[in-house]
């Protein structure tokens, strides 16, 4: 495989290594980004990586990089990411779409038994038998100019994927299971994953009082702080931390000095954020309650049995073993409390293969025809 030892800086160059991507069916990709002290992800190097070839493209200097991002919509190249959703939304952020089509190896892996979560690293060992160095995995990659290591490390997690994509596609086909990939892949091209109503970043932050008027006020001091954030292009916590956003929404104050009074309350902040955030608070408390946000969703414990949700995770972790298919593939917490609270029949896992794999023992499971026992020290399921 020819791999370039300096990253791409000019146009011509650029040029000619897009004409030699458009004639690949697959392309592995990768990036490396900074978002410590932004709100948007800071992309500093983009990596691709074809049959026979790879290179990086330093997006710092000043390349055009539209004709990457019509590479990014070719739908007859199919774009190879591992934990693809940071990469996409970079992607989406700079060019306001998702690139199409897409395959994410720690999904696909998820088919093959390889837990919830694959890291690249294992990926490659697994794969391919190769241990892949960590050293420059913490690099500042926005600093200028990049070493060589810095550059081949970053290459060669593109170089790897592109190898490991048809032995993990073989791997699946050969189950049966390209079907199912599939239809996960699609859930990953959703734009509405990316796309974040400033309205429900209060739903992420933590707090052990959740009367609704709190509630309330949470909500529009989340969703203030998220369009400043954006703004100022700064982290939500680097404007005024989740706890003390929690403090004043408790406290409500209603001018500046009772705001700046509150515990741990920023001093830079500056007036007209100060001012910004009272005048929040004086709107959000002209809200009618009948509009105030709902508890956030708790299953009583009249309905919900500690021993059936155990039983359910029994179930899900014999299903698990005998498919093949990660745990949190087929079902999460949120999906067995549903299955026992039992509202409809319109549930995640009673769709597709995750109602054969498990939607369909677990109605046994509730309704007492499936059950468990010991044999030989082992666990077994046993029909009713």
């Amino acid at each position: 495989m020819k791999i370039s030892k300096i990253p791409i800086k000019d146009n011509d160059t650029l040029y000619k290594f897009y004409n030699q991507c458009i004639n690949e069916k697959v392309l592995a990709i990768d990036t490396e980004f900074i978002r410590e002290n932004t709100y948007y992800p800071s992309l500093c190097l983009i990596q691709i990586a074809g049959s026979d070839f790879a290179s990086a493209i330093d997006p710092l200097s000043g390349v055009d990089l539209s004709i990457i991002w019509k590479l990014l919509e070719n739908k007859n190249i199919l774009k190879v990411f591992h934990a693809a959703r940071q990469d996409i939304e970079i992607f989406l952020n700079l060019t306001g779409k998702i690139p199409y089509p897409i395959y994410d190896t720690q999904i696909a892996a998820m088919f093959c038994g390889l837990g919830d979560q694959i890291g690249y690293e294992g990926l490659v060992n697994k794969f391919l038998g190769l241990s892949v160095n960590k050293e420059l995995q913490f690099t500042n990659w926005l600093q200028r100019p990049l070493s060589k290591n810095q550059i081949e490390y970053a290459i060669s997690d593109v170089t790897h994927l592109i190898k490991i994509y048809p032995i993990i596609t073989k791997l699946i086909n050969d189950s049966n299971r390209t079907e199912w990939v599939e239809k996960e892949m699609q859930s990953i091209s959703d734009q509405s994953l990316y796309k974040i109503d400033p309205l429900d970043i209060w739903k992420r932050i933590k707090l052990k009082n959740s009367k609704p008027k709190t509630l309330n006020l949470l909500k529009h001091l989340a969703a203030w702080r998220e369009n400043e954030c954006k703004k100022q292009n700064i982290p939500r916590n680097k404007l005024i931390r989740d706890d003390v956003l929690v403090n004043v929404s408790y406290q409500s104050p209603q001018t500046i000095i009772e705001l700046k009074k509150i515990r741990a309350f920023p001093k830079q902040l500056s007036h007209k954020n100060c001012n910004d955030i009272i005048e929040t608070i004086q709107n959000a408390n002209r809200i009618i309650q009948e509009d105030w946000p709902n508890v956030i969703k708790t299953y009583k414990k009249s309905n919900i049995s500690s021993n059936s949700l155990e039983l359910l995770k029994l179930l899900l972790k014999f299903s698990s073993e005998e498919s093949g298919l990660a745990e949190k593939l087929i079902a999460n917490n949120d999906d067995l409390r549903d299955l026992i609270e039992a509202k409809n029949n319109d549930l995640r896992v009673f769709k597709g293969w995750r109602n054969d794999i498990f939607g369909k023992e677990a109605i046994s499971l509730l309704n007492g025809t499936l059950g468990f026992r010991l044999e030989n020290g082992q666990v077994k399921k046993i029909q009713i």
